[in-house]
């Protein structure tokens, strides 16, 4: 791929600062060097926790840690480049890709080293030890920028794919109204999904060109099972009792305060009545919990897009835009396949 480069395990010359993969212990130095550069003020981006560690990187489902850091001989780590791998469906199979996350380097040490700096050196091992079109590798990476976009795109191979538009509905207005569920379907708030959620997805999977895999043991770590984040997980189900689909809802100030987000979505693309149920649901939620809209995302060109206008949504632009690097397929297939939500990122 182009722009993608096999790095060594430090930069050439420089035996104070070592390039390496993860190993159990280094923990409580990588989150030191979270801490010490992305937590804000407003707390808008909180402190770095030993269980949020634990969970995103150790409990994952995959049961995979991938992880570099870059580590110097008096100082500890100094800089890492993460991903939390994922399973995706493609191909009409189960493979792994991973989001990228954490991405560092302390603010003295970014310009250590020969060019083009320690952030680029990182993400050459990561992709050396984790990515690839073989078995056990990781086919893309993804993720939504940093002020190092350019950086990553110019030897990373980044990829921008698409941008990120909010579908939204103000629901904080004077005479707005949550439509009702339709007649035969209940939607059920739960504590964790189960099985059938797992039929759900292999129901639909043949008709997806490339999605996470969202069956109950992704959904439940992913919103039940974080330990600093409070989700709703809702069910839609018929009167013989069969599930028609899922939905996750949370609050948080992303981009504007106190908004609703439809984090996560599970059901046929031309369901209407389910659709309209559980949009029905979120609204009454993000009515009583008077927040100022519910939003959600999905790929510009996958039907729920439009399905979700027809049921009374407006688009908005966001800072957001989806990149990638790719190691098989081209930026055409991402546009075109990817099923994505706002849970395929890590932001809320």
């Amino acid at each position: 791929m182009s722009g993608v480069a096999t790095g060594g395990a430090r930069p050439a010359g420089d035996e104070t600062v070592r390039i390496r993969e993860y190993r159990p212990g280094d923990e409580e130095g990588i989150l030191d060097c979270y801490n010490r550069i992305f937590p804000t003020p407003d707390g808008r981006i909180p402190p770095r926790t030993r269980a949020h560690f634990d969970w995103k990187f150790r409990r994952n489902p995959t049961g995979r840690v991938q992880h570099v850091v870059a580590e110097h001989a008096a100082e500890g780590i100094i800089g890492g480049y993460a991903g939390i791998p994922v399973r995706v469906w493609a191909e009409q199979r189960e493979q792994l890709a991973a989001q990228g996350v954490d991405l560092m380097v302390l603010p003295r040490w970014r310009r250590h080293g020969p060019r083009p700096g320690l952030f680029v050196y990182l993400g050459w091992k990561y992709h050396e030890l984790f990515c690839g079109a073989g078995e056990g590798k990781v086919l893309f990476t993804y993720g939504w920028p940093i002020p190092a976009w350019r950086m990553g795109q110019r030897y990373l191979g980044y990829l921008n794919i698409r941008d990120w538009d909010f579908l939204f509905r103000e629901t904080a207005v004077p005479g707005f109204t949550p439509r009702s569920v339709p007649v035969g379907l209940e939607v059920r708030q739960v504590q964790r999904y189960g099985a059938d959620v797992d039929a759900l997805f292999a129901a639909l999977r043949p008709g997806m060109g490339l999605a996470l895999i969202r069956d109950a043991r992704y959904l439940n770590w992913r919103y039940a099972e974080r330990p600093d984040h409070s989700y709703r997980l809702y069910e839609c189900r018929d009167a013989s009792g069969a599930l028609r689909g899922v939905c996750v809802y949370t609050l948080s100030d992303f981009l504007h305060p106190h908004t609703a987000f439809l984090v996560d979505w599970l059901a046929p693309a031309h369901d209407h009545d389910a659709a309209a149920a559980m949009v029905g649901a979120l609204e009454h939620q993000a009515v009583a919990d008077r927040a100022n809209a519910l939003a959600a995302i999905f790929n510009q060109v996958d039907p729920r897009f439009l399905a979700f206008q027809r049921l009374g949504f407006l688009v908005q632009g966001t800072p957001y835009f989806v990149v990638l690097a790719s190691f098989k397929y081209d930026t055409l297939y991402y546009r075109e396949q990817w099923y994505y939500t706002m849970g395929d990122s890590d932001l809320i």
